[in-house]
Parts: C-alpha cells; sequence; structure tokens
C-alpha cells in the first residue's frame, strides 16, 4: 500500500458519507413540519454574514501571505456574499418589510438566489483560475482591481435591484420543484466540486478537503432542499439556511489549516533559508580564498622558491648551467598549478553566482526564453563531450543515445538543464557508469539521466526540487554546490512547458526524466 492511501480513502468515505447522509436525510424528514418565522430567518443570515466576512477576509490574509488565483476568488466570492447575506436577511426582516417594493414570498427567495448564485460562480472561478495558472507557468497574475470591481459591482447591482425593482413571486408550484431557480447555483457547485476532484490534491491538502466538503454541502442545500421549498420558513427551507452556514463553517475550517500551513511553511523556510546562507557563505568563501592566496604569489613571481632559486643559480653558475632548464620547468610547472586552480576556483565561484542570479530572475518572471528549432542530438553530444574527462577520472563510463528529433527550445537553457543534470550524476557516483538518451514519446522528447551512484532517500525525493533546501547539506558541502541547480532546473523545464520527475534507490542509483515538447510533422 502506498504511504497516504489510508488517509485518502479515509477522506473519500468521508466526503461519500456526508453527499449521500444528507441526500437521504431530505427523504426521511421531509413528511415533516418545522415552521419557522421571519425572526429565525434574519438570525441564521445574520449568523451565514458574520461566517462568510470572517471567511472572506481570512481568505484575503492567505492570498497576500502566498498569492494564488484561488484564494483570491474564494475570498472576493465570500466577501461579496457577506454582503448579500447582510442584505437579505435585513431587508427581508420584519422592520424593513413595508419600505420594500417586493414581499417577502418574492424579495425572500430572489435575494437568496442572487448570494447563492454569485458564491458558487466565484468559487467556480478559483478552480479556472488554477487551472489557468497550472496550464502555463507565464500567465500573467489575475488583476487585483479587475476582480475586486467586478465583486463590488455585482453586489451593487443586486443592492440596487431588490431595492427598487419589484419582483415576481420566488415560488412555482406548477412544476416539479417549487424553485427550479435554484439548480443555476448547484451547477456552479457541481461543476467546482468535479474541478476540484480532479485537481487532486484534496487527496493532501487539508485545505482542499474542506473545500469540497463545503462545496458538496452547498450543492446538496440547492439541489435537494432548497429547490424543493414550497413555502416560506417551511423544513426545506431551514435546512437550506443550516446546511448553507454548515457549509461556510466546513470552509472556514479548511482556511484555519491552510493558514496553520502556510505558518508551518513559513517556519521551515526561514531555517532553509539560514542552513543555505550558511551553505553558501562557506561555498562562496572557499573559493575565493584560494583566489586571493596565489594571486599575490604570481603579481610577485620573483619570490615563488623555483624562480628565487633559478635566478641564484643563473648569477652563481651563468647562463650555460645544465641546471637552468630543470629550473625553469619547475617554476613553469608552480605557474601552471597554481594558475589552474585560481581557474578552477574562478568557474565554481562564477557558476554559484549564475545559479543565483538564476534563480532571482525566474522568481520574478524575468528569464527570457529564446526559443527556437533545435535538433537533439547536437545538444546531447556537446554536453556530454563536456563531461568525457571528469567522467574518465572518476573511472565512470559515460554513454549517450539520441533520437533526430527536433524541439522548440531554448539552445542555452537546454544545455544548462543538461549540464545540471549530468554534471551532478558525475558528482555523485563513484563507480559505474552515466547513461544519458533521448527519446520520442508522442508529443514529447522524453530526457533521461541515469546513474549507479549514491542515490536519494525516499522520504527526501519529495523535497529535491526545492529551493534552498538540501537532500544532505554535509554531503554538499564536501563535494561542493550550492543546492540550486536542481531548483532551477526544474523551473526551466516548466518554461518549456515541460516536466521532470526523478525514481531513485539508495545505493542502487538515480534517474532524472524530464519532458520537452518536439515538433511534430504534419
Amino acid at each position: 500500500m502506498e504511504p497516504g492511501t489510508t488517509n485518502h480513502s479515509a477522506r473519500r468515505i468521508a466526503a461519500f458519507t456526508v453527499g449521500l447522509g444528507l441526500s437521504l436525510l431530505y427523504f426521511i424528514i421531509s413528511d415533516n413540519q418545522w415552521p419557522s418565522n421571519s425572526e429565525f430567518h434574519t438570525i441564521m443570515e445574520m449568523s451565514a454574514t458574520v461566517l462568510a466576512l470572517f471567511i472572506g477576509i481570512l481568505a484575503l490574509v492567505n492570498y497576500y501571505s502566498k498569492k494564488e488565483g484561488t484564494i483570491l476568488f474564494i475570498g472576493t466570492g465570500f466577501l461579496g456574499t457577506a454582503f448579500l447575506d447582510g442584505f437579505h436577511g435585513i431587508v427581508t426582516s420584519e422592520f424593513f418589510i413595508p419600505y420594500m417594493p417586493s414581499e417577502n414570498t418574492s424579495l425572500i427567495p430572489w435575494s437568496w438566489l442572487a448570494s447563492r448564485l454569485f458564491l458558487s460562480i466565484y468559487l467556480f472561478l478559483s478552480f479556472l483560475a488554477w487551472r489557468r495558472e497550472k496550464k502555463s507557468v507565464l500567465a500573467k497574475p489575475f488583476s487585483e482591481k479587475i476582480v475586486y470591481i467586478s465583486s463590488i459591482t455585482l453586489t451593487l447591482a443586486s443592492f440596487i435591484l431588490f431595492a427598487f425593482v419589484p419582483l415576481t413571486e420566488g415560488f412555482f408550484s406548477d412544476t416539479v420543484f417549487a424553485r427550479p431557480e435554484e439548480y443555476f447555483p448547484a451547477v456552479f457547485f457541481a461543476l467546482a466540486i468535479i474541478g476540484y476532484i480532479r485537481k487532486g490534491q484534496w487527496k493532501y491538502s487539508g485545505f482542499e478537503f474542506w473545500l469540497i466538503m463545503s462545496l458538496i454541502i452547498g450543492f446538496i442545500s440547492q439541489a435537494i432542499y432548497m429547490s424543493n421549498s414550497a413555502n416560506l420558513f417551511d423544513l426545506e427551507f431551514n435546512m437550506a439556511h443550516l446546511l448553507k452556514i454548515t457549509s461556510y463553517i466546513f470552509m472556514l475550517i479548511g482556511l484555519l489549516i491552510n493558514m496553520h500551513n502556510i505558518y508551518q511553511q513559513a517556519e521551515i523556510a526561514n531555517r532553509t533559508k539560514s542552513e543555505f546562507l550558511n551553505i553558501i557563505s562557506h561555498e562562496l568563501r572557499t573559493p575565493l580564498t584560494v583566489i586571493l592566496g596565489y594571486t599575490p604569489l604570481l603579481s610577485q613571481p620573483e619570490k615563488l622558491p623555483a624562480t628565487k632559486k633559478m635566478l641564484d643559480t643563473l648569477k652563481e653558475k651563468g647562463f650555460e648551467h645544465q641546471a637552468i632548464p630543470d629550473l625553469l620547468e619547475k617554476s613553469l610547472n608552480e605557474y601552471s598549478k597554481f594558475t589552474n586552480k585560481m581557474d578552477a576556483s574562478g568557474k565554481h565561484l562564477l557558476s554559484l553566482i549564475n545559479d543565483m542570479l538564476d534563480l532571482s530572475k525566474i522568481e520574478v518572471n524575468m528569464m527570457e526564453i529564446d526559443q527556437k528549432v533545435l535538433t537533439i542530438r547536437p545538444i546531447i553530444i556537446e554536453t556530454c563531450k563536456q563531461f568525457e574527462k571528469s567522467a574518465k577520472d572518476k573511472g565512470l563510463s559515460l554513454n549517450y543515445s539520441s533520437s533526430d528529433d527536433q524541439i522548440y527550445a531554448d539552445e542555452r537553457h537546454m544545455s544548462q538543464i543538461l549540464i545540471n543534470l549530468i554534471g551532478n550524476a558525475i558528482k555523485f557516483t563513484d563507480e559505474g557508469s552515466i547513461n544519458v538518451a533521448a527519446v520520442s514519446k508522442g508529443d514529447f522528447v522524453e530526457f533521461s539521466i541515469t546513474d549507479t551512484g549514491h542515490g536519494i532517500n525516499k522520504d527526501d525525493i519529495k523535497n529535491i526540487f526545492n529551493q534552498f533546501t538540501q537532500v544532505d547539506g554535509s554531503a554538499t558541502r564536501n563535494i561542493g554546490g550550492s543546492g540550486l541547480g536542481l531548483a532551477i532546473t526544474k523551473r526551466l523545464i516548466e518554461l518549456h512547458n515541460g516536466q521532470i520527475s526523478v525514481n531513485s534507490e539508495l545505493d542502487q542509483g538515480t534517474t532524472f526524466k524530464f519532458t520537452i515538447p518536439r515538433i511534430v510533422e504534419d
């Protein structure tokens, strides 16, 4: 059984039980009577108003801590619903009835419908917002101003309509359902339920599980209870209002869970950022120390031991002495050794700085992708040739194969992706082989980099693409690296509309696979 399967099953059973139980409850109690009055209705609506207002504010706090279109629409939807619920509860109270252009038999059904339709549409839009952001990482964020203005406009239009326009009665006794108009919000609730279920995050996210539970209750209150309400304040009417309040409570639970998770993630982020700064400061200081240590020696070559000895010999023995070529060769070897160390350290430092710059550009959506038609094979061959010496020095076999497919991609970034993955494979492999391959799979080219190295613990795989997180900080410090390479690689692949995955076993090796859309000839 896979980890978390039991939890998934429990959530599935809970959602099914709530939906089926509330549906069957209607048929059990439908013959009973539960008459109420306008005062009880006002109390229920004021309770719903307070809950909706609190949910809306809490959701927008969530949104501004981590800007996601889904939360923006949920927060805006509940804020607008709070005003509509409050208006609905106030204008249908005993005090306001004489001042309204419509009787309660008209005003209550239609003002209730406006609130429910408004909320159901915004909850469905919250799913569409996630789908839009998921479809393209290059999609521009939703304009908060437009979302807020549209919500305010619709809310004010509803106020004006109910305050000044006489309405027809909201009950239709000659139809199968007394209030068939209730199926309009029911449809949007159903679409939102289907969308979030297909999204699949309810299996892992407490927030989305409670969101789906709230949507299920909202759907049942509309499709089963309120649609069968034939009179004001009858049992179906009261049950629909109670279910609405219950759905709000479920949404509130989900948001509180989400707030708790955000707080925990912030704490973890602070710790991992501190660890990252410690690691990166070490990585930056080490090559700089080497460079600064050798630079004074090379700037004053006469102080090098071999050079001084050579000069002393020249003075004492003359230019024809046999020891001169040997001493000169030793001197040049020293120059070469020191220069090579400086060069390697300089390149390492440059790589670290480039990683940080790339990550900062990606984070603010400023990474430029210059896409053009590329043939895969030359890229694979050229990149692998760069690693032939380093693989040979470790006694590793580097094998590569590729199809002749073409892709539409940024050549520099494609090389960067392959360099990061192949470099990691060589870095964490002590013996065996590295295999690089690219094959066609449908509309994509699948690249794979397989090694026989250390492998990755299963518990660490879920964090391997996170920035500021390293699977093994001590190992990384020994081998070298900032820990940003895989995070950058993943984002670059996503910018090309591809995906990356990893499969690994400890002491058995690791395989990274990523896809890039290929050019398909008509």
